[in-house]
């Protein structure tokens, strides 16, 4: 066979058969671009409810259920032919497209890679079948049917195996599939969603006003009582920001998410909008919750930059960064006052009065703590040092608490105390193993769950995380899977409890108001033993004649209680 050299190559026009897999793969490259695609043109027909079914994580079967607009026989007979749409018919629409979808590319990408069924009527109208393999027309008949659309994608990429190659385990598949079907959720609170995954309802999202879907489609991490939403008015555009309270703070941005024109879309300098306007209240190297609706003139967005319409370019970025960062301090200021800051207490430090069991005027001598606490009524916090210190006046000494280590050991006792609560994940946090590890996991499935973290297998070296108790919910993906990795051996429940409690335990130069540190200075000295899961001391006292002595002062005497 002859080697081809620059000089000997031919521009040549490919097949037919060939450019449309190329196009094809451009779309749909797994089977969440097919949810992704189907929601969108069930969104686009006006449903009302929309119902997604996964098989094997869609490698298997993608199923989609709308009771939109539905098509008539004709549209069924064009729908899967390339650049067949419903949205646009010359270039100039592309400048006021309002729609999810618009470059008919679906159903054809679809039809190319799989075996598309559609069965679709459109209201007192007849239903009918369309079938196509392998992007061959099989058939198109009279069928049973109600108004709306039934899309049916299964096999996919059977005559396509270089790219079947790719894809990934079905439980990683399905929360992809998941992740796109929370998008659209998540921008269509007026809309119902269903997700089914293998024969088991997975989630049920009922009509909703915004603040209340985003709070049961994140559930258990979002609590509508802390969420709220702020407008902010722009030329040609409304931001609308609905936020956590500070305090629902994350190690990752997985919870900032900006939708423009109800299009979730990766756009970072809004990103950081949102960042720049929880300044001040969300300390270094955590995160806010919140997300950005972007409803704006068509004419001042593009989306027809991205084959999967990921990302856009605006004509007056700068004007809808600004309203952003607007928006979200309308909504602190809101909150905690136009100049006052949002109380920033460490994460996962409790609050006194969810878990000290006070109520207000309840003083710390009620509590049966030491003597010394009952004579102060409380220990009186002096402030911060080092950004490691947590500083203490009691009657007689001087308390310097290490607010990381004492946080620490309180949540390690609190591990080992609590019978756990699991609360189910939406999306299973799935991970390989390797064969050591998966010895190791495989044997301490029952106990793991025990504390807290439900896990189980789901194929060769593969797990997933199912739920989780709330202790860990503030925890990222990374540090879960290390968890769990980590399992087996000797002491290894102590060994994951002391982990766990390190990575929530409030940090190095982390702010801590004063209500909160009281309270963690007043627990972690009525701890049996002051030592962090590691054996560091949690505090050190320095006595008030000592310090009096250290400066060459005579310590003066006690005076009356």
């Amino acid at each position: 066979m002859p080697v081809q050299t620059p000089s000997s190559r031919r521009i040549r026009i490919l097949r037919d058969e060939v450019s449309r897999k190329i196009a094809a793969g451009e779309v749909i490259d797994r089977p969440f671009s097919i949810v992704r695609e189907l929601l969108d043109n069930a969104l686009d027909a006006g449903a009302s409810s929309v119902d997604v079914f996964l098989e094997a994580g869609g490698l298997s079967r993608v199923r989609v259920v709308d009771d939109g607009a539905g098509m008539s026989r004709e549209d069924l007979e064009l729908c899967w032919r390339p650049h067949a749409t419903s949205k646009i018919e010359n270039e100039d629409d592309l400048l006021t497209v309002r729609s999810l979808g618009f470059r008919g590319e679906a159903l054809s990408s679809v039809a190319v890679c799989s075996r598309l069924s559609i069965v679709s009527a459109e209201p007192g109208r007849p239903a009918h079948r369309l079938e196509v393999v392998g992007g061959k027309l099989l058939g198109l008949d009279a069928s049973a049917g109600r108004k709306g659309t039934a899309v049916d994608v299964s096999e996919l990429f059977f005559n396509y195996p270089a790219r079947k190659k790719f894809l990934r385990s079905v439980s990683a598949e399905s929360g992809l599939c998941r992740a796109i079907f929370l998008d659209r959720a998540a921008a269509h609170p007026a809309i119902g969603f269903r997700l089914s995954v293998d024969g088991q309802l997975k989630a049920s999202l009922p009509p909703a006003g915004q603040v209340e879907r985003l709070a049961l489609a994140y559930a258990p991490q979002l609590d509508s009582r802390a969420l709220g939403m702020a407008s902010v008015r722009g030329p040609g555009f409304t931001i609308t920001v609905a936020a956590g309270d500070p305090e629902m703070r994350r190690r990752d941005r997985k919870l900032i998410q900006v939708f423009v024109n109800r299009r979730r879309i990766s756009e970072f300098s809004l990103i950081q909008a949102v960042e720049h306007g929880f300044s001040g209240h969300v300390p270094g190297g955590w995160y806010p919750v919140a997300f950005v609706f972007v409803d704006i003139d068509p004419g001042l967005v593009d989306f027809n930059i991205h084959p999967a319409k990921k990302e856009a370019r605006f004509r007056n970025l700068p004007d809808v960064h600004g309203a952003v960062v607007g928006a979200v301090r309308k909504l602190l200021g809101g909150r905690s006052g136009d100049s006052a800051p949002a109380r920033a207490s460490a994460p996962g430090v409790p609050r006194p009065r969810e878990e000290t069991d006070r109520t207000p005027g309840s003083p710390a001598a009620d509590r049966g703590l030491p003597a010394a606490f009952e004579a102060a009524r409380g220990p009186r916090f002096l402030g911060q040092v080092f950004g490691v210190f947590l500083a203490f006046e009691l009657p007689d000494r001087l308390v310097l608490l290490d607010q990381h280590a004492a946080h620490e050991k309180l949540i390690f006792e609190r591990l080992g105390e609590r019978v756990p609560v699991l609360q189910e994940m939406l999306f299973p946090l799935s991970f390989d193993v390797s064969d050591e590890e998966d010895r190791r996991i495989a044997g301490a499935l029952e106990e793991l769950g025990s504390l807290g973290i439900a896990c189980r297998r789901t194929g060769f070296r593969s797990y997933e995380i199912t739920a989780l108790s709330a202790d860990f919910l503030p925890l990222n993906e990374e540090s879960l899977v290390e968890l769990v990795r980590g399992v087996g051996g000797n002491e290894w429940a102590r060994s994951l409890r002391a982990t766990a409690a390190c990575r929530l335990a409030v940090k190095e130069g982390d702010p801590v108001d004063p209500a909160t540190a009281a309270d963690l200075c007043v627990r972690a000295r009525a701890l049996e033993n002051p030592r962090c899961p590691h054996g560091r001391p949690i505090w050190h006292e320095i006595p008030k004649d000592v310090l009096f002595g250290l400066v060459d002062r005579p310590a003066p005497k006690p005076g009356p209680r």
